[in-house]
């Protein structure tokens, strides 16, 4: 009796080692409004060249075009970059990130393949949530009322976002997010929302 136990279990955990998983990668391309709330720091210079910190904000039209390269069930890995389609008035933002982005819900984040001995199985979600951390550089032009600036940031924050699946390949994803940036004269609040389309990429 245990002999044939055994050997089922043997057989079971031998048909799950050979199986053959792919979970595809995605490239999502979206477009939406970033704003910067900016401060400048206290400048160190004394006597007539003292100058007055300037504070403000920036808002601009712009896209972003994330790659997941390493998605999984619960988490995946993703980069991005963020770059102004329409600069306003007041400047414009720049940023490349990293981080990660967790499920809830169903939580299976990516389209699954399973291939065991010429059988193919799909696992394809539907609706998605998730929320996550990013990390990266960011890069703040703006306007004052004396000159044109710029800062290089430091960026951390966090974000949270839903997907719908339209069909085998495309997605739309819709996803609001917060981050912080320190930079050399600045310090910064971004807020961004962002709309878009993702597709699966199969290796």
């Amino acid at each position: 009796m245990y002999s044939i136990i055994f050997s089922f279990f043997f057989l079971l955990l031998s048909s799950v080692a050979v199986a053959n998983e792919r979970i595809d990668k995605e490239l999502t391309y979206s477009i939406g409004l970033v704003n910067a709330s900016y401060a400048e720091s206290e400048t160190g210079l004394t006597g007539e060249n003292v100058q007055e910190a300037s504070s403000g904000s920036v808002s601009s039209i712009s896209g972003q075009l994330q790659y997941k390269f390493a998605p999984g069930f619960d988490k995946s890995y993703f980069l991005t970059g963020t770059f102004p389609l329409l600069p306003g008035a007041t400047g414009s933002y720049f940023g490349g990130h990293a981080g990660v982005e967790f499920y809830f819900g169903e939580k299976i984040g990516s389209k699954v393949s399973l291939n065991n001995s010429g059988t193919t199985i799909k696992v394809k979600p539907r609706n998605v949530f998730f929320w996550g951390l990013e990390g990266g550089l960011g890069y703040l032009v703006y306007v004052t009322e004396t000159a044109k600036k710029s800062d290089l940031l430091l960026d951390i924050g966090g974000f949270v976002g839903g997907t719908y699946v339209m069909s085998d390949k495309w997605r739309i994803r819709g996803q609001l997010g917060v981050t912080r940036g320190t930079g050399v004269n600045t310090t910064t609040m971004e807020m961004k929302a962002f709309f878009g389309l993702s597709y699966y990429i199969t290796d």
